[in-house]
């Protein structure tokens, strides 16, 4: 048995653990989650050999995201919907900034210059101001209107299902009628034997077994979360903005760098601006849909620090992926402006 599976069995025991103390209890799942996570950003980048960078890409980001779907219907179950937001937010931060920083940097240590697919760039780049201008939009009516709660939350749900169609409609594009602009530079090698897909199915299962294991060990950080919060009086937004996206997006951030160190680089970038993409055109929408049968009112509606801070995230990307290529320095420049947004959020929140 290799060192990840004892983990993952290490992590299996952590969940009947239940200690009276909260921090406790917090620091035990939190670290509980980071073995399941590694081992299924592992058993993602080994399935990209069967599927494709780029539904090996999607696979990575909709897996990773899936902890934190969990964590954030389990947040608003609570009443936690600040803390939902701000995860929401630091998602999307923590994908263009952190997450491709560290791996470009990496990437870029091992490989003098890695180049990349501008096509899948583009493409997703243009989701994400999608997902940009409707943040804009809200903010703008919430701000210069007198709309009630009730017809804001209203138009957050009609505007969240204008996105998750756009998001389907962005599948359906890159993955069936405009493929082949997405695998011009892959190179997929095709497995056709009876031993090559006795392994895919066997990874499958694995990366099932581990979602769930994921699954039970979000509900119950959530819920030691929720107790840490009330307790100490804690700042939901400053956990919602730092810890849940490092936690829940665990999985698909050891992805995104494994495949960058790999020079993987067009499936890096998948998985973290994919990630991004989905967190902010299905995941956001899908929970504020959830809200309403909840009955609990969540919005479209951010801060403008939030919206600000997502549009500076979304735009230094943007300026390192236009030419095509990347370089270590243009990951360190991301991190620093990671670095520079958590501080300011630290004394903000």
């Amino acid at each position: 048995m290799t060192k990840k599976y004892i983990f993952t069995l290490i992590s299996i025991i952590a969940i009947f653990i239940n200690t009276p103390f909260v921090l406790a209890n917090t620091i035990i799942y939190s670290v509980a989650i980071i073995p399941v996570a590694i081992l299924l950003g592992d058993l993602t980048s080994v399935m990209s050999q069967y599927i494709g960078e780029k539904r090996g890409g999607l696979l990575a980001a909709t897996i990773g995201n899936f902890p934190e779907l969990m964590m954030g219907i389990w947040s608003i179950s609570f009443g936690m919907v600040p803390m939902v937001k701000s995860a929401l937010v630091g998602s999307i931060i923590s994908n263009m900034l952190l997450v491709l920083g560290i791996s470009i940097f990496c990437g870029g240590i091992k490989h003098k210059e890695q180049r990349f697919n501008k096509i899948v760039a583009r493409t997703n780049f243009n989701m994400l101001l999608l997902a940009m201008s409707a943040m804009l939009v809200m903010a703008s009516i919430d701000s210069y209107s007198n709309l009630s709660g009730k017809i804001m939350f209203t138009i957050s749900i009609k505007v969240s299902i204008v996105l998750i169609g756009v998001y389907i409609l962005g599948l359906i594009f890159s993955l069936y009628t405009h493929n082949n602009l997405f695998v011009i530079s892959e190179g997929i090698e095709e497995k056709g034997n009876k031993r090559d897909k006795k392994r895919k199915n066997i990874i499958v299962i694995k990366i099932i077994l581990e979602s769930i294991l994921l699954f039970i060990i979000s509900e119950k950080l959530t819920f030691s979360i929720n107790e840490l919060v009330n307790k100490y009086s804690l700042s939901q937004q400053f956990i919602g903005i730092i810890l849940i996206p490092i936690l829940g997006n665990m999985g698909e951030n050891v992805s995104a760098i494994i495949c960058a160190a790999k020079n993987k680089i067009n499936m890096s970038l998948e998985i973290a601006i994919g990630s991004s993409i989905q967190i902010s055109l299905f995941v956001t929408p899908i929970l504020i849909i959830f809200s309403y049968f909840m009955g609990v009112q969540m919005n479209f509606v951010f801060s403008h620090f939030q919206i600000m801070m997502s549009a500076i995230a979304i735009a230094m990307s943007y300026f390192v992926f236009q030419d095509g290529r990347t370089y270590w320095f243009e990951g360190a420049i991301l991190l620093a402006i990671y670095t520079m947004i958590t501080m300011g959020y630290y004394y903000l929140a």
